[in-house]
């Protein structure tokens, strides 16, 4: 969760071009959980409420919000890569907003995942394409 204020901006962005779009739950980071078995009770049920929006049927695919993050180029982080990995194995289709990081050049590679070098524009119009085939797309149950 990182990159939630980039997540809610390309959020808008996408809405305002006439996509929907479903954004993980906010969190608070900050919380104080006590024990390490609180923070992973928390943590899982915050992943799988994600997940499961995203192997939602009407969920036509998956963007993901990477910049450079700990020296990293368009970081992708083990969270991200596993939601990806679900993406991947409920054929949804998956983009990156800024390039395939190196070290998963391989496996997004083989996935099929677009890279949309910071260009929202392509995805747009992918979106409305889809909906124009199947309108069930247009409505989504988190919004």
């Amino acid at each position: 969760m990182a990159f939630a204020n980039e997540m809610d901006r390309v959020a808008r962005l996408l809405a305002e071009d006439g996509v929907r779009a479903v954004t993980p739950e906010e969190v608070d980071v900050a919380a104080e959980f006590g024990r390490q078995s609180s923070y992973n009770q928390f943590k899982r049920a915050v992943s799988r409420a994600h997940i499961t929006k995203v192997r939602d049927p009407r969920t036509i695919g998956i963007l993901v919000i990477n910049f450079d993050k700990h020296g990293v180029t368009s970081y992708i982080g083990p969270n991200t890569f596993a939601e990806i990995a679900v993406a991947f194995a409920d054929r949804k289709r998956i983009y990156v907003l800024n390039g395939i990081p190196s070290m998963y050049a391989d496996e997004l590679s083989a996935w099929g995942v677009t890279d949309l070098a910071g260009d929202l524009g392509s995805l747009a119009e992918q979106y409305r394409n889809l909906c124009q085939q199947d309108r069930s797309q247009l409505k989504l149950p988190w919004s």
